[in-house]
């Protein structure tokens, strides 16, 4: 008796519109099966986004090297969240006890900013193109130039299993604005729909959590019960369903 079935997924959003053959597994897994697929579909999707700003004289100006967008308050679902803390786990020693020194290091010295606890409702000359008191948050955040700790070399090194939201991001603007971003105009390609902020919701319909996203940085600090939401078994095709839901109009039919 198989334990699998395959199918046709048909997806839609504004912006984009895709065909492509899934395999569903019959038996119950947790919503983070559907990761990898999220994470070729964000990278496809950022890759024809991008040819589209290059041919209309907008070419996209991220490349390798260049790591100011690493040091953001970066919010990833806690879907990844979990799937990043068994990377880390996974890693072999040394190598694993070095990123978690930055983990811990980087939250040390968040902690002792006290960004986490200042008021940010009123403007921040500092800041002029923070408008709102998240955008502050970020901005101020953004000042202390914490690097992500999976940074080396300006460049990332789990490259291939990147926050969706790190696949999305994608500039036009001049490389060195970014490096002052909340003083100067970043031109940011955007997309008709976040595949990270996506699964960020389904994670709240299908296993109940509360909390949207999470900082990248407490990525290895989920609460037991999250983590053990998160773990439960479910129905794959209706967790597939709530996903595309998330994402645009949709159909599923058997494949051919």
């Amino acid at each position: 008796m198989t334990q699998e079935t395959t199918i046709r997924v048909h997806l839609e959003t504004p912006g984009w519109a895709i065909a492509v053959g899934l395999t569903v597994p019959r038996e119950p897994a947790p919503l983070q099966l559907w990761l990898p697929f999220l994470q070729a579909l964000a990278s496809e999707v950022s890759r024809q986004a991008g040819e589209s700003a290059a041919a209309a004289g907008r070419p996209v100006s991220c490349a390798k090297g260049c790591g100011a967008c690493c040091r953001q308050l970066v919010a990833i679902s806690l879907v990844e969240a979990r799937a990043l803390a068994q990377l880390v786990a996974a890693m072999p020693q040394p190598r694993q006890d070095l990123i978690r020194h930055r983990f811990e290091a980087a939250l040390a010295r968040l902690s002792e900013s006290g960004v986490l606890t200042r008021d940010y409702a009123d403007p921040d000359l500092e800041f002029p193109l923070a408008e709102t008191p998240q955008q502050r948050l970020a901005a101020a955040w953004f000042s202390l130039q914490i690097a992500c700790p999976f940074l080396e070399d300006e460049s990332c090194s789990i490259y291939e299993d990147r926050p969706l939201v790190c696949r999305e991001h994608q500039v036009t603007s001049p490389a060195a604005a970014c490096s002052r971003l909340f003083r100067e105009p970043v031109d940011r390609i955007e997309l008709p729909q976040r595949l990270g902020a996506a699964l960020a919701r389904a994670a709240t319909q299908v296993a109940g959590v509360s909390t949207a996203t999470i900082p990248l940085l407490q990525s290895l600090d989920l609460p037991a019960d999250v983590d053990a939401a998160l773990a439960q078994p479910r129905d794959p095709r209706q967790m597939l369903e709530t996903l595309l839901g998330e994402i645009g109009e949709w159909r599923i039919e058997p494949a051919a």
